[in-house]
């Protein structure tokens, strides 16, 4: 009848049978069909998965497959409802019945999964589908099956992070019934607060709190906490029973069936006005108007709320932007260093299981962790992808101060998506932002802060790039396994994917009209033109994947390797140009008038643009550089900005400024530095002479998200989204 979505695993169709029964029809993917090791365990999970269901087990009945078809597939009943991830991005967390039910319920499906000798292994929000006669858990031994493709067979382990136990980590996915059951925790610690419990950020840090029990149950009901945190136990032998979490709930089978109507979860979704142009799987929402300043109520002083990983995250509206201060954000003198730095990528990820790494990339659910192997931090060229200098042509004078004008909510799951970059990407005349998350949602929003439209692509969504006809993104950095490209029109309609593989790292980049994705890890990568309407113009493949993000200027891509080679292609048709050796797996991190600045190790360089000729070398123990003008590169480390001069690689000026464990972001706009640091957003001259700092609301735990600026707008992470500043000149 028509697809519904698709996933590691494969595609998935709604059909409906001879006798009328709505089926939900996953078909498996061509390369996991043809290894044999997944085909003989996907007919082994089939066949158990198929002694499962039936009245009172709240999952989806396996109702027919074929295992041994070309494409293998498999026919669940359909769930006429919203998943609980979407359920809670959209409604926020659930009412405290809802939970007890869901909880209950959940109980009843592990039970009934267990009983016939299978384990889950990644129940998350997303594999919970919220039916009118109650929760549904799917999926079941789909991961099972994933964790026998040539994909996931050295070593690596199959789940979604903030739902894997504390054993799934450690021992490399050699887990029991007592796993799923943590997963069901950590479930119902989301469904009931509405936010993730080991909060949001890079895969190795949730990881890492989860290996600490450093989990968030402040927003998470009195009644239901205990069960919740009983669920969460460290030892698997301290968690509860499945059977035993439906009686904590306070239910038994048939009380739990009698309390279970249509629209038990909470109240329905409104949708927007039905069109017969509006894409299938796109949200619209009237326009709503912010709030005037005069009409907000008393102005107050500007300050710094709570972080957001402290307070609960409100529940998404129809429009979740927020009305500016009546005045100007008061600029305060208080400048000073942080202290200690906080773990960086590399050293979190080699605590993680003795030296495992969190890659992106599994197919059922979200990650796999690689023992064995280790990995570059993935510092580098982070800028407003594929608009260099942004805001410097329009940039005619020195703002004096800011107004902050509205801060948009990207939803109670997840915060921006991709690893760093810039926060949002614009349309070519400023109108409208785009924002990616890591929840797998692109969001359209208009100037004014209302929502456009929202499209739901997959897991994390990376910051975009947008054209005047289309809006660029790569999905499931952290999720699938296999990364996509996509292309959505500017109405929030999609147009075409483009498969790029397994690989660890993609990055979109726009050359003009046409769209570059960079993608690879330590291993082969390669770089790819697509033209506006799919087709591919040229790929560049390299013996080691590019690092960072490819910096384009004046019709040229320049970009470092995991090859230790620095490279510059043609934009037009992808041929080298030049290629020179630059170091231990080289990163392009700047272009400051006609020099080409690197970082390398503990050594910064600087190469002639024209023809790769090196300049000079220094030792650089600060962190990467992240902007630059003609004369100056500058860049952040912790607690302070700073720039470097690009004739010989001298550091030029340093200001110390106030804000958190995390490195400032930086980019340059005209003759003004702007910052993001802490809770704070500091503009400083390009002598290191500050112009003014305002308070804004701190940006979510462990987000790396840089600045963008057109004109007079400044756009930054704020909380679990964005907030706009207007330069006030």
């Amino acid at each position: 009848m028509r697809r519904l979505g698709a996933g590691g695993m494969g595609e998935v169709y709604l059909a409906e049978s001879r006798t009328g029964l709505r089926l939900a029809v996953k078909v498996v993917r061509a390369e996991h069909a043809e290894d044999r090791t997944f085909r003989a365990r996907f007919r082994h999970e089939v066949r158990a998965a198929q002694t499962v269901g039936g009245a009172g087990t709240y999952t989806a009945r396996v109702v027919d497959a074929d295992t041994e078809a070309e494409r293998p597939w498999m026919a669940t009943e359909f769930v006429p409802g919203p998943n609980l991830r979407d359920a809670v991005l959209d409604h926020g967390a659930l009412p405290g019945p809802a939970v007890r039910i869901l909880a209950a319920a959940l109980g009843e499906a592990l039970a009934a999964i267990h009983a016939k000798g299978l384990v889950h292994r990644d129940l998350k929000p997303s594999n919970i589908l919220l039916g009118p006669d109650g929760p549904r858990v799917i999926d079941f031994g789909i991961v099972r099956a994933l964790e026998a493709t040539a994909l996931t067979r050295t070593g690596a382990v199959v789940g979604s992070v903030g739902y894997v136990s504390p054993e799934q980590i450690r021992n490399g996915g050699q887990v029991g019934p007592p796993s799923d059951v943590f997963s069901l925790g950590a479930v119902l610690a989301y469904a009931a607060a509405g936010r993730e419990p080991f909060g949001e950020g890079q895969d190795s840090v949730v990881l890492l709190r989860i290996l600490t029990r450093d989990v968030d149950l402040s927003g998470v009901p009195d009644g239901i906490r205990p069960l919740v945190a009983a669920c969460l136990a460290e030892d698997p032998l301290e968690r509860p029973e499945p059977a035993e979490v439906l009686a904590e709930a306070g239910f038994t089978p048939a009380t739990l069936r009698a309390a279970v109507h249509p629209g038990w979860y909470g109240p329905a979704a409104k949708a927007g006005p039905a069109s017969a142009d509006r894409p299938s799987g796109v949200e619209y929402l009237a326009p709503g108007p912010v709030t005037p300043a005069s009409a907000a109520g008393p102005a107050t002083p500007a300050a710094a709320p709570a972080p957001a990983a402290e307070a609960p995250a409100p529940a998404p509206g129809p429009v979740t932007a927020t009305a500016a201060p009546a005045s100007p954000l008061a600029p305060t003198t208080s400048v000073g260093r942080l202290g200690p730095v906080a773990p960086g990528r590399r050293r979190l990820l080699k605590i993680l299981a003795g030296g495992a790494v969190a890659a992106a990339g599994a197919g059922a659910g979200g990650w796999l962790l690689y023992r064995g192997f280790d990995t570059e931090s993935m510092s580098g060229s982070y800028r407003s992808p594929g608009s260099p200098d942004p805001g410097v042509a329009e940039s005619k004078a020195s703002a004096r101060s800011a107004v902050l004008r509205w801060q948009y909510d990207l939803g109670g799951l997840g915060g921006l998506g991709g690893l760093e970059g810039a926060c949002c990407a614009l349309s070519p005349d400023g109108s409208v932002v785009y924002a990616g998350t890591s929840g797998g949602v692109l969001h359209a929003i208009s100037r004014d802060g209302s929502r456009r439209w929202k499209v739901r692509l997959g897991d994390d969504v990376s910051t975009p790039v947008a054209t005047r006809d289309a809006v660029y993104c790569v999905v499931g950095l952290h999720g699938e396994g296999v990364r996509r490209l996509t292309a959505v029109s500017p109405s929030g309609s999609p147009l075409w994917t483009r498969t790029l593989g397994d690989t660890a790292y993609a990055v979109p980049v726009l050359l003009g009209a046409d769209v570059l994705v960079s993608t690879g890890g330590t291993d082969a990568g390669a770089l790819r033109s697509y033209a506006p309407d799919g087709s591919e113009n040229w790929t560049f493949r390299t013996p080691a994947g590019p690092t960072g993000t490819p910096l384009v200027a004046a019709g040229v891509i320049y970009t470092g390797s995991y090859g230790d080679e620095l490279l510059a292609l043609d934009a037009r048709d992808g041929k080298r140009k030049w290629q020179v050796a630059g170091g231990t797996d080289v990163t392009v991190l700047a272009l400051a008038g006609t020099t080409l600045i690197t970082h390398s190790g503990p050594v910064r360089q600087g190469f002639r643009v024209s023809d790769g000729r090196r300049l000079w070398r220094r030792d650089a123990d600060a962190g990467p550089l992240t902007a630059g003008n003609r004369a100056l590169a500058v860049g952040t480390e912790q607690g302070t900005v700073y720039a470097v001069r690009a004739a010989d690689g001298t550091r030029a000026w340093a200001h110390d400024v106030e804000g958190s464990t995390a490195e400032p972001r930086a980019v340059v706009a005209g003759d003004t530095v702007y910052a993001r640091a802490g809770d704070r957003v500091w503009a400083l001259d390009l002598n290191g002479g500050r112009r003014w700092d305002a308070a804004l609301g701190r940006a979510a735990a462990g987000d790396q998200h840089g600045p963008l600026v057109r004109g007079s707008r400044l756009y930054v992470p704020s909380g679990t989204g964005i907030a706009a500043v207007d330069l006030i000149v």
